[in-house]
């Protein structure tokens, strides 16, 4: 049992280290301030949501991340401020994480209806781990099977706790059409490391998103609702060592959303990590979505666990004028700016 719990704790910190702490969810293309924090500012949109996302590494040990988010845009001075809450925890390990980031997303007009987003955004982070909730090899009793709740291993009486800053940068050039972002992580390259007297500073991440919209019923054909689109995503998020690749397709039929989601990861090989189905409900200013994501083990590495992950996300959009234009249920918009 203590083996088992060491292997998650494993796969936990390779897994932050690998993706700079990024946050474990398969709703990346309805989420994407997560990944890049622009998208705070987008089309002058006022939202705020949550996400519940676990993270299963096998039958019985999962990690959960519970996210908050928040935008507010100052229309007259071309601005936007956005927040994001996030909460990680592996209760069977006793680790636990806490993300709070503030962002600052400027507009700014090209012409054409194209639109930039440049951003800053300042962060903090506190993590900590209890091995008081590993079984540790004293307190099993071989004969019985018997477990004491007492244990002798000087490891039990040790908590790790760690905090520290973090500051990024991002960008998002848009129009009623496309998307490409950029975003850098760590900028400043944060401590993680648990033991204070060791440094592991935390390499700076690029990530790179792009998107592009389709009108599938531009002419109102009758097979279709009249509001219907294609949005396809892709992302990659590098760093020194490891780069994560996720690519979405999905249809938003008038007030229904379904699509289909891929996800890779290079270390020293690519690997095929997961494929994902995900639907949603738009009614007035709510959206409701779900997505499941299922793990594919690559049989030719046997350390590589990739995990299964399940979301239930909901948003509220509060701009005001929403409900004039809340039929067309189109993700890339510019038509608020004005």
């Amino acid at each position: 049992m203590m083996s088992r719990k060491y292997l998650i704790l494993l796969f936990i910190i390779v897994w932050n280290q690998s993706y700079s702490q990024a946050m474990i969810y398969s709703t990346h293309a309805k989420l994407m301030q997560i990944n890049n924090p622009s998208y705070y500012g987008l089309n002058n949109w006022n939202k705020s949501g949550l996400l519940y996302s676990t993270t299963q590494v096998n039958l019985n040990e999962s990690q959960n991340n519970k996210f908050f988010y928040g935008s507010y845009s100052f229309d007259n001075l071309n601005f936007s401020l956005g927040l994001g809450v996030n909460t990680l925890s592996a209760p069977q390990i006793g680790f636990k994480k806490n993300n709070f980031k503030l962002s600052y997303v400027y507009k700014v007009e090209f012409g054409s209806d194209i639109w930039f987003l440049p951003a800053i955004t300042l962060g903090a982070s506190s993590s900590n781990l209890n091995p008081s909730n590993l079984i540790f090899e004293d307190q099993i009793n071989s004969i019985s099977g018997y477990i004491n709740q007492e244990s002798i291993d000087p490891l039990a009486d040790y908590f790790f706790a760690n905090s520290h800053a973090d500051l990024g940068a991002s960008f998002i050039l848009h129009n009623r059409d496309f998307l490409i972002g950029l975003t850098f992580n760590n900028l400043n390259r944060p401590n993680t490391s648990f033991d204070r007297g060791v440094e592991f500073l935390k390499p700076i991440t690029i990530g790179l998103q792009t998107a592009y919209e389709f009108n599938l019923n531009p002419y109102d054909r009758r097979f279709l609702p009249r509001y219907s689109y294609l949005y396809a995503y892709g992302s990659v998020l590098k760093d020194t060592e490891s780069m994560n690749i996720y690519l979405s397709q999905e249809f938003q039929l008038g007030e229904f959303s379904v699509g289909v989601s891929q996800q890779f990861g290079i270390i020293d090989a690519l690997s095929f990590l997961n494929v994902g189905l995900n639907v949603g409900l738009s009614y007035e200013n709510f959206d409701f979505g779900a997505s499941y994501s299922f793990a594919f083990q690559d049989s030719s590495l046997n350390y590589r666990f990739a995990p299964t992950i399940f979301d239930l996300h909901l948003s509220f959009d509060f701009s005001p004028f929403l409900r004039n234009r809340r039929g067309e249920y189109k993700r890339l918009q510019v038509d608020n700016y004005y």
